[in-house]
């Protein structure tokens, strides 16, 4: 019998002491260490949190061009490389003029002939134009010869345009910058042939960059050109506002996503391609809002010290959103309570709290 009481004393104890554990878990300042410290207070209360939806996307150029040559002939003069910074104008590559050259020469021989033809034909004009007016030739002849020599006015303008054609090819062979910018890719090098519509080199304009993302339709729905958004470049310490200003209308088929580009203010260090996260605001909810000087931070975990009849009492926490000075509460207060805002680093469970003011109330920025 007394090896069986001694049995049932063994989880009794266990058990006491397992509650004199608990209650040490929290260790409540000595009566004689209470300390007495001024703060101001204020009162739990429900504020208005932004609702965003976050989207990735990405650093696009406004100006992008595919700089192709509009004459068939061999590259030469190609010295550009890709990364390098061009002026508008600047030459970025030649194309072997000897062809262009050879059809001028031959465009002014046309020309030249034409001319000839009708110098000649003016002579019989003029001519045949005096007999008419003798009657020494018939009309039938005059009209013939006047109308030979009309053929030979037009041939002339025809030559002298198409001269003026082959020579205005000529300019084209040496291939210009259309803006400031950037060699961004490469894609021939001196000695291949080039011919019309084929990229040679890409530019993008670097100072003038736009963000593109694409929504999904319950998004694009709620969404309006002009409409700002925040936007978080990778390599950038802050975030940058971006302006709507495209939208388009047509899903992609394959994603059932719409495209948005949103403008961009002056930057510098950035590239196109640069990813980006953009945050698209769809409304405000209610949310505790406190001050963020009422966190403190113990032993790595975040909590607020509430007011309980005159003493400070810790309350772990769980934050969200914070917006401006203030800080959203998820869980670990209820509303209408006090809490110490200021003055509150060294202050413990239980001390005194003399309240130096009502403190403004913890709304939402």
């Amino acid at each position: 019998m007394k090896q069986t009481r001694k049995l049932f004393a063994v989880p009794l104890l266990a058990a006491a002491l397992g509650l004199t554990a608990c209650q040490q878990e929290a260790p409540v300042a000595p009566q004689e260490a209470v300390q007495t410290i001024a703060a101001q207070v204020t009162t739990v209360s429900l504020g208005e949190v932004p609702m965003t939806t976050v989207v990735p996307g990405a650093v696009v150029p406004d100006q992008k061009a595919r700089i192709a040559s509009r004459l068939m002939g061999y590259i030469k003069n190609l010295n550009v490389t890709v990364g390098q910074t061009v002026k508008r104008g600047e030459l970025l590559f030649s194309i072997d003029s000897a062809d262009i050259r050879s059809q001028i020469s031959q465009a002014n021989s046309a020309y030249q002939q034409a001319k000839a033809a009708l110098t000649d034909a003016k002579l019989d004009y003029d001519r045949f134009t005096k007999l008419y007016e003798d009657d020494s030739v018939s009309k039938q002849q005059y009209d013939k010869i006047r109308l030979q020599y009309s053929v030979a006015q037009e041939n002339l303008a025809a030559a002298r345009s198409g001269l003026k054609q082959a020579e205005s090819q000529l300019k084209y062979a040496n291939v210009t910058a259309p803006f400031d910018g950037v060699v961004v890719e490469k894609m021939a090098v001196a000695g291949d042939l080039a011919a019309p519509g084929n990229p040679i080199v890409v530019i993008e304009n670097l100072k003038s960059l736009s963000v593109q993302t694409e929504v999904a339709a319950d998004l694009y729905a709620v969404l309006r050109q002009g409409d700002e958004a925040e936007v978080m470049i990778d390599g950038q310490d802050k975030p940058l506002v971006g302006t709507i200003y495209t939208l388009v209308s047509s899903a992609n088929p394959k994603t059932r996503t719409h495209t948005v580009k949103l403008s961009l203010p002056d930057i510098n260090n950035v590239n196109s391609g640069t990813f980006a996260r953009i945050s698209f605001t769809r409304g405000v909810r209610q949310a505790m809002m406190i001050p963020k000087s009422a966190i403190v931070v113990r032993a790595g975990i975040e909590g607020v010290f509430v007011v309980e009849d005159g003493h400070a009492f810790y309350h772990m926490v769980r934050t969200g959103m914070s917006i401006d000075d203030q800080v959203e509460v998820q869980a670990g207060l209820a509303l209408g309570e006090q809490i110490v805002i200021d003055n509150n680093q060294s202050m413990l469970n239980g001390d005194k709290v003399e309240v130096t003011s009502a403190g403004s109330k913890a709304e939402g920025a």
